[in-house]
């Protein structure tokens, strides 16, 4: 951009340069050409009046002559020649000219006054001999001062006009020099512009190498074959070799071979129509053999001198093909668990009516009977027996009233909102202690209550994972801790048991372990962070980490 303003400034001025020099040669030609004119007028005036005393001599003769039109050109032109003004044309004619006055040499000034004063004594003796009578005795006198004053007014012109002739000539001396020496800086300038020119066209060619060499993007030249003709240095990058081993080499050497058909095809159909552009996707093939998504921009300039080829403009889309892939496969998993959560939600239900029909309703049957088994023994008066059997219903009763506790427990522990996290988690390990024979522990530095939210999201991940642990790690002792860390609350659920390969299972909805993704979800979409790390035979480790949120008071 700078070089740019700079040049268009240098070509400016040079613009202006060339103007002045045509400027100064046109107006100094002119003046030359006013010059010429001047003298040339000037230099009339001695015949003018050599012809005055020429129709002098004719009208006393009593010729046809008229010498008051000589007289009366003599005097105008002398007027003209030191005030400027219209004269009539040298060439003759009735054409007149303006003539500008002769200024700047005091000598040729005062020869014009005394050329004018000589042609008022020129005109006065002319009148003179008009007016006297050949047989006068005085004639010949006055005819003689008619001849002498019309040849000083001959010699005072051709003075003037010598004196003319000399200035106008040392202004062309001047004019040829001046001009010389314009022409030299012209030339210089010329000269001046196109090195200039020279070395912004180099800079600019040096500005576009270093853009192309060293743009992410790779640009490339291809043959009507598909040989490489050249290879921005940016390649290296993306592959991982240098621009020289591409150089001469057949692009198809480097696409992926599911990919060639396609790329073949558009070359061809590019190659058939001139100045045509096309657009693909397709993979180029990185040093060690790792594949890059690419996209290029071709265009067919086979016809451009300069080129001569199909030039491609070529960026590496790996990032965001395998972010677009991450994004698929993400909005796939969500699809998923909605459905899963949905099938989870049924599931959940049809096990809470199950459990109702198989525990409490049937129970409650049963005490029906039992009731009216009692009433037939109270209608009997058999006391003894309505005692035991009120025992019975009585024993059942409390059964039922703490299986449906713990199945309340189970679908939201009020202990969690009563006491919060580390209340809840104990209570909970506590109950599988007591109800699956497994050591549990907790630890826990909360200095205060979290946000609800994240006291259930920590909670489930908690229960989740030690229903993992009682599943299927086959474990004898299990580790529950929470802590804050700089900000953020981390929790871990650690086992002893038998472990899993982590890589062998994905953590999605696809393959069943909908607990883990269940797990994972929970925590990213509340901002945290989750993870396990497992081994075989090393036990498992399940960590969540969440933004620290305070409870609202």
């Amino acid at each position: 951009m700078r070089s740019g303003k700079t040049f268009g400034w240098i070509i400016a001025l040079f613009l202006v340069l060339i103007t002045a020099i045509v400027g100064f040669n046109a107006r100094a030609i002119a003046r030359e050409r006013a010059s010429a004119l001047v003298i040339n007028v000037a230099a009339r005036q001695r015949a003018l009046a050599e012809r005055y005393i020429k129709d002098v001599l004719l009208k006393v003769d009593g010729l046809q002559a008229d010498p008051e039109e000589d007289a009366t050109q003599l005097l105008e032109t002398a007027i003209a020649l030191l005030h400027g003004g219209e004269v009539q044309a040298v060439q003759g004619a009735d054409a007149t000219i303006t003539i500008h006055p002769v200024q700047g040499d005091w000598k040729i000034t005062a020869k014009l006054q005394q050329e004018r004063s000589l042609i008022s004594k020129l005109l006065e003796a002319g009148n003179s001999l008009l007016a006297s009578d050949r047989g006068s005795p005085a004639f010949d006198q006055q005819l003689m001062q008619l001849r002498i004053i019309g040849a000083q007014v001959s010699s005072i012109t051709s003075d003037a006009v010598g004196e003319m002739t000399k200035r106008i000539e040392s202004s062309l001396w001047r004019l040829v020099w001046v001009s010389v020496a314009l022409g030299l800086v012209g030339a210089l300038a010329a000269i001046g512009m196109a090195l200039l020119v020279k070395r912004i066209a180099a800079q600019q060619a040096i500005q576009f190498r270093s853009l192309v060499h060293n743009a992410s993007d790779l640009i490339t030249v291809l043959d009507k074959d598909g040989r490489v003709q050249y290879q921005s240095a940016s390649v290296e990058q993306v592959l991982g070799v240098p621009a020289s081993d591409l150089v001469g080499a057949n692009l198809t050497e480097w696409i992926h071979p599911d990919d060639l058909a396609t790329v073949t095809q558009a070359v061809d159909s590019l190659l058939q129509h001139q100045n045509s552009v096309a657009r693909i996707e397709y993979r180029l093939r990185r040093e060690g053999g790792a594949w890059r998504h690419v996209e290029s921009a071709m265009s067919n300039l086979m016809l451009d001198p300069t080129v001569k080829g199909i030039v491609l403009n070529t960026r590496d889309m790996t990032e965001r093909h395998a972010s677009e892939e991450k994004l698929r496969v993400l909005q796939a998993e969500r699809s998923s668990l909605l459905e899963q959560t949905v099938q989870a939600t049924e599931l959940e239900r049809k096990r809470v009516a199950a459990e109702l029909h198989d525990g409490p309703v049937q129970h409650l049957t049963a005490f029906d009977v039992k009731l009216e088994s009692l009433r037939d023994r109270v209608a009997r008066a058999d006391s003894r027996g309505a005692e035991s059997l009120v025992d019975q219903l009585q024993g059942q009763i409390r059964n039922e009233v703490g299986d449906l506790r713990k199945m309340m427990i189970e679908l939201r522990p009020p202990m969690l909102d009563e006491r919060g996290l580390p209340a809840a988690l104990s209570e909970h390990l506590a109950s599988i202690e007591r109800d699956a024979h497994l050591a549990c522990s907790l630890e826990c530095d909360l200095s205060g209550r979290l946000d609800p939210a994240h006291e259930v999201i920590l909670y489930r991940v908690a229960q989740e994972a030690m229903t993992n642990v009682i599943k299927h790690a086959r474990a004898t002792r299990a580790w529950v801790s929470i802590h804050e860390i700089d900000g953020r609350v981390e929790l871990r659920v650690r086992d002893d048991g038998v472990g899993f390969d982590p890589a062998a299972i994905s953590v999605s909805p696809m393959n069943g372990h909908f607990g883990l993704l269940a797990m994972r979800e929970r925590v990213e979409m509340a901002g945290g962070t989750w993870h396990v790390t497992s081994g075989q035979a090393d036990g498992t480790i399940i960590g969540a980490e969440l933004p620290k949120g305070t409870r609202a008071s």
